[in-house]
C-alpha cells in the first residue's frame, strides 16, 4: 500500500508539473528565453555562491535552536542532515528529504527521538509559512499583486495558521489528547498499542518546546527573516548574472510567491510548478514572461545542482550512498508511506 501510495503521489506530480509547463509555454517565446540565456554572466555567479553559503548554516542553525536543550544535536550533525535532505527532496518523491532527516538525526530504531524530531520540522515549517505570508503582504503593498496572489495569501493563513495553533494545543494539551487516545484504543480493543502511544506523542509534545516560549519563538522568527532575505539575495544575484533590472525589493517578493506556489504537489525537484510561479512572481516585478522563464530556469537549476553537489559530499562524509539512504528511508517506521506525503518545499 506504501509503494502504491508512493507511485501514485509521483505520477501526480507529474501530471501537476506538466500541466504547469503547458500554461507557461502558451505565455512565453522560448526563442527570447534562449536568447535572454545567453547573456548569463559568470563572475556574478559568486553572488548566490557565497549567499548559498550563508543560507545552508542559518537553516542548520534554526533548526538546531527548535530542538529542546535537553536533546539538541550539535551543529554539525544538524548542518549535515539539512544538507542530505535538502539533496533528498530534490531527488526522491513526496519531500522524502524530510524523512531522511528524521532518520538521519536520531538513533537507528528510536521511535521516541524520531517523533520529536518530526515535531521540529513541524514548527520550521511553520515558521517559514509565517515568513512568506509576511513576504507576500509586503507584496500587496510594494508592487499590487493580481488577485491569485491574495488568493494564494488567503490559502497559505489558514494552512499555516491553523498549523500552529494545532502545535499550540499539542504542547498545552498533550496529558488530555493522551487520555482521549486511551479511550479510544480501549474502545476498539487496542490497549496494547496505549504506552507506545503516551511516549510517542510526549516525545512529539517535547519536540514543540519552542512554542510554548515567546523569547525563542521571536527569536526563531528573526533567524528565520534572515534565512529568506538570502533566498531574496540568491535571487537577486542570479539576476544580475543575466543582466536583468531585478530590485532587492522585487526579489523579496518574488522568493515569497515562490515558496508559497511550492505548497502545491509537484514531481521530484518541483518541474514545471517552479518554472512556472517563479515566472509568474518576476513578471510581478515588471520583467517580460520570456526573460521571466530564463531567469526561474537558471534559478532552479542552481538551485538543483548546489543542493545535489553539496548533499553527495556530505553522503561522502558519512559514508553512505543515495541508494543506502533510500533503503533506510523504505526500512524507517512508516517510511513507505511517508515518502509518498506531500509538505510544502522551500526554496
Amino acid at each position: 500500500m506504501g509503494r502504491r501510495l508512493r507511485v501514485q503521489s509521483a505520477a501526480l506530480g507529474m501530471l501537476i508539473g506538466l500541466a504547469c509547463l503547458g500554461v507557461l509555454l502558451r505565455q512565453v517565446d522560448l526563442r527570447q528565453s534562449w536568447n535572454a540565456l545567453g547573456r548569463l554572466n559568470g563572475p556574478f555567479m559568486l553572488v548566490p555562491l557565497a549567499v548559498f553559503f550563508v543560507n545552508l548554516p542559518l537553516r542548520a542553525w534554526r533548526w538546531q535552536r527548535i530542538f529542546p536543550s535537553s536533546s539538541r544535536p550539535g551543529f554539525g550533525m544538524c548542518l549535515t542532515v539539512v544538507g542530505i535532505g535538502n539533496m533528498a527532496n530534490f531527488l526522491l518523491p513526496g519531500r522524502a528529504g524530510d524523512l531522511a532527516r528524521c532518520v538521519l538525526v536520531t538513533r537507528e530504531g528510536s521511535l521516541t527521538e524520531g517523533s520529536r524530531t518530526l515535531a521540529t520540522l513541524a514548527v520550521e515549517k511553520v515558521l517559514d509559512g509565517l515568513a512568506l505570508i509576511g513576504m507576500v503582504l509586503f507584496a500587496v503593498w510594494a508592487v499590487q499583486p493580481p488577485h491569485w496572489v491574495i488568493g494564494l495569501i488567503r490559502v497559505a493563513t489558514l494552512i499555516f495558521g491553523g498549523t500552529l495553533i494545532l502545535l499550540v494545543v499539542l504542547r498545552y494539551r498533550t496529558r488530555a489528547l493522551i487520555d482521549s487516545v486511551r479511550r479510544a484504543f480501549r474502545v476498539v480493543h487496542l490497549s496494547a498499542l496505549e504506552q507506545r502511544f503516551d511516549g510517542l506523542l510526549t516525545s512529539f509534545a517535547d519536540g514543540l518546546s519552542a512554542v510554548s516560549s515567546t523569547g525563542r519563538m521571536l527569536a526563531l522568527l528573526a533567524m528565520t527573516a534572515a534565512i529568506w532575505a538570502t533566498e531574496a539575495g540568491l535571487v537577486w544575484g542570479l539576476a544580475m548574472a543575466l543582466g536583468l533590472a531585478v530590485t532587492f525589493k522585487s526579489a523579496v517578493v518574488a522568493s515569497a510567491v515562490l515558496g508559497l506556489g511550492l505548497m502545491i504537489p509537484a514531481a521530484p525537484g518541483g518541474l514545471g510548478t517552479y518554472e512556472l510561479f517563479g515566472t509568474e512572481a518576476f513578471k510581478l516585478a515588471g520583467l517580460a514572461a520570456s526573460s521571466a522563464l530564463a531567469l526561474t530556469v537558471v534559478i532552479h537549476a542552481w538551485v538543483f545542482v548546489a543542493n545535489i553537489a553539496l548533499g553527495i559530499c556530505l553522503l561522502g562524509l558519512k559514508g553512505i550512498s543515495l541508494a543506502q539512504l533510500r533503503h533506510r528511508l523504505e526500512g524507517a517506521p512508516g517510511g513507505e508511506t511517508a515518502a509518498g506525503s506531500t509538505i510544502q518545499p522551500s526554496l
